[in-house]
């Protein structure tokens, strides 16, 4: 992994809360993978700290004097589970902003993978993807939520065959991929607004970590630059294009915007 403090400015720390011997194993892999404290019961006066829990690992972050969390990366419960048993259709509108159609799964790099959600739907439907991660609090996230998954027998089946993810900056992985996508997903934090779900607890902690994407607009230059068929930009549905799309595919809150390359 790249040098944690290099890439990131927060104080962090691992927290031991379970007795099992998994969890503190967990633990002293993970100080030693992002070069931080060994992990203790008490972390002090830290922004934010990681803690295992039966092998999940989980973020609690610092906000106005309090910590909240935990965030977790989860494919086997919750809302993206529940996306994976029931919302597996080709015509939802990320696929087909994708380029998913019928006989037709383009292969996709996500180059701001976030917590995961997305990429899993666009794998889960047949597609290959390349996730990418810059923040290397959310990859680690990410790679533990991929590893608990790989126990299930469907989903697990998924990862194995169909994800890859790498702890790089977007710009940087599609320039010096020897690959060329289908597809190139961009999920950029949106800058705050009042009465918006980007406010809901999840997204408010994820903003915490990686604030707004400033560099959005150069990060679409380079995926247009680089993309084999089309760049997928997912916005807020009020929200403001980053260039003009080629067409709009309008989601219930969201919708996305989608470049095709310029030679089809």
């Amino acid at each position: 992994m790249k040098n944690f403090y290099d890439t990131i400015k927060q104080n962090v720390r691992i927290k031991l809360e379970s007795e099992q011997s998994q969890d503190i194993v967990l633990s002293e892999q993970l100080a030693l993978k992002m070069n931080l404290p060994a992990p203790s019961s008490l972390v002090g006066d830290v922004h934010c700290y990681f803690v295992y829990h039966n092998a999940h690992l989980q973020l609690f972050i610092q906000d106005n004097g309090e910590f909240l969390g935990p965030l977790v990366v989860d494919f086997l419960s919750g809302p993206v589970f529940y996306r994976y048993q029931n919302n597996r259709h080709i015509n939802q509108p990320l696929a087909r902003a994708a380029g998913i159609k019928k006989g037709l799964r383009p292969s996709i790099c996500d180059v701001t993978a976030g917590l995961g959600g997305d990429s899993f739907v666009l794998a889960a439907l047949g597609c290959h993807v390349t996730m990418t991660e810059r923040s290397p609090l959310i990859w680690a996230l990410l790679e533990n939520g991929i590893k608990c998954a790989l126990s299930h027998p469907e989903i697990g089946n998924i990862f194995k065959e169909r994800v890859a993810l790498h702890f790089d900056d977007g710009i940087s992985f599609i320039n010096s991929s020897d690959l060329k996508y289908d597809t190139i997903y961009l999920d950029p934090m949106y800058p705050q607004q009042k009465k918006s779900a980007l406010n809901k607890l999840q997204m408010r902690l994820l903003r915490q970590l990686v604030g707004s994407d400033e560099d959005s607009t150069i990060l679409l230059q380079e995926a247009r630059a680089n993309a084999g068929k089309r760049v997928v930009v997912k916005r807020p549905a009020g929200a403001p294009f980053l260039e003009q799309p080629s067409f709009v595919i309008k989601g219930k809150s969201s919708r996305f915007d989608v470049y095709l390359s310029p030679h089809l």
